[in-house]
């Protein structure tokens, strides 16, 4: 599209000798010609920079231009740096994508002049009409062998991925890792068709950042995926920041999320095996959310022993996984069960432990007895400490501490 706006604007500058551009509806640069020897300050800080400043936007709102149905003269604005121009809608269909620009410092465009300046913003706005019906049948295309290659079904998984790679809806560069953003409900709303617009407005911003073929995307009931090769994730640690943050802006008009959880799984050796890191990163998300401090950003490779207890339903956890000895402990005394756990963490550290608690290591040792003397555990026995280590655990993830 963005090719043949050129070539448009190029043609329509030659014959009118003077300067042309195409803005898309936010006023960021599409197309725009050679000067002509024409030209202003605000004119070359939207080139540099793509899109118009604050106080251009503000100007360009004032101009009402919503309402044109045809070529509109704009006087100038000394103070902006703003010289005379004329506006030209560019509008297919009754849709309307943009404007077309032309400087017209003497006021001496003719009516043949803005004419042909019509018939081109007509034209453009038909290049953009088409432009868009094939990136929704693209998006739409993409969904459903993105929805299949995360099929239970390993065969329906497989040809997603070849159908995927065949019609250059990706481009395979070794292993695929999953990224998940959940949004987080301030109380017990869930997830509605206006959020999951503004989830899939998050993914395309995300999605034009990468490229073209850089990644797949789909918006689930209540979370999007993004589908990335694992080294853009590399080379661009970054992006799991920056998808929680765009999230957070476009579902920001609705006050009933309080933020937006990011979960990554690990790398898939191909883009048919997706569906393990899709899998563990809904489980690094289930994580997260019972054990905050995983939380906002959290990879299923950093979650340790949780990420084996994370496999199962947490329901059937609670069915052999919460020793008695652990329900003893957290009856007894929870400054105990927070000191078992940080012990425990730290391989039977006491030093490390009394350091992270701000505490003597003889106060460490009095806890680690009182904790025997509870739990009929001995903490120098590996089983035991396994035992009581991987209950405490379990007792995280159902919620129990």
């Amino acid at each position: 599209m963005l090719e043949e706006l050129q070539r448009m604007v190029d043609a329509l500058a030659r014959r009118l000798g003077r300067a042309v551009a195409v803005d898309d509806l936010d006023f960021r640069v599409l197309a725009y010609s050679a000067h002509h020897g024409e030209g202003d300050d605000m004119r070359a800080r939207v080139i540099l920079s793509r899109e118009a400043p604050p106080e251009a936007m503000a100007w360009l709102r004032r101009q009402r231009l919503g309402r044109a149905t045809g070529p509109v003269r704009l006087p100038a604005d000394d103070d902006l740096g703003i010289l005379p121009r004329v506006a030209v809608p560019v509008v297919y269909q009754d849709v309307r994508f943009g404007y077309l620009w032309l400087f017209d410092t003497e006021g001496s465009l003719t009516d043949e002049e803005l004419g042909l300046a019509s018939a081109t913003a007509a034209d453009a706005g038909a290049i953009c009409f088409r432009d868009r019906i094939v990136s929704q049948l693209r998006t739409a295309r993409e969904g459903e062998l993105v929805r299949d290659l995360l099929s239970e079904d390993e065969r329906v998984r497989d040809m997603a991925s070849a159908s995927l790679i065949e019609s250059g809806l990706f481009a395979p560069r070794g292993d695929v890792t999953v990224m998940i953003a959940r949004p987080l409900p301030a109380g017990a709303d869930s997830v509605d068709e206006d959020d999951r617009i503004a989830l899939q407005a998050a993914l395309t911003t995300l999605f034009s950042r990468l490229g073209d073929r850089g990644s797949l995307r789909l918006v689930r009931p209540d979370h999007a995926v993004l589908v990335i090769p694992s080294t853009t994730l590399r080379r661009s640690p970054e992006l799991p920041e920056a998808l929680r943050t765009t999230a957070l802006q476009r579902l920001s008009k609705s006050a009933k999320w309080r933020d937006v959880h990011v979960a990554i799984g690990s790398p898939a050796s191909r883009l048919s095996d997706a569906m393990t890191s899709y899998t563990q990163a809904l489980d690094a998300l289930r994580v997260a959310e019972v054990v905050p401090s995983f939380a906002p950003l959290v990879a299923h490779e950093t979650l340790g022993i949780y990420a084996l207890l994370a496999s199962r339903p947490f329901d059937q956890l609670g069915a052999y996984g919460v020793h008695p000895a652990v329900r003893q402990l957290l009856d007894a005394d929870r400054e105990l069960f927070t000191t078992a756990e940080l012990y425990l963490d730290r391989a039977g550290d006491a030093r490390a432990t009394a350091a992270e608690l701000g505490l003597h290591r003889a106060s460490v040792y009095h806890r680690v007895r009182r904790i025997e003397d509870i739990t009929q555990l001995d903490l120098s026995d590996g089983q035991h400490r396994l035992l009581l280590h991987l209950g405490i655990k379990v007792a995280r993830l159902l919620g129990l501490v």
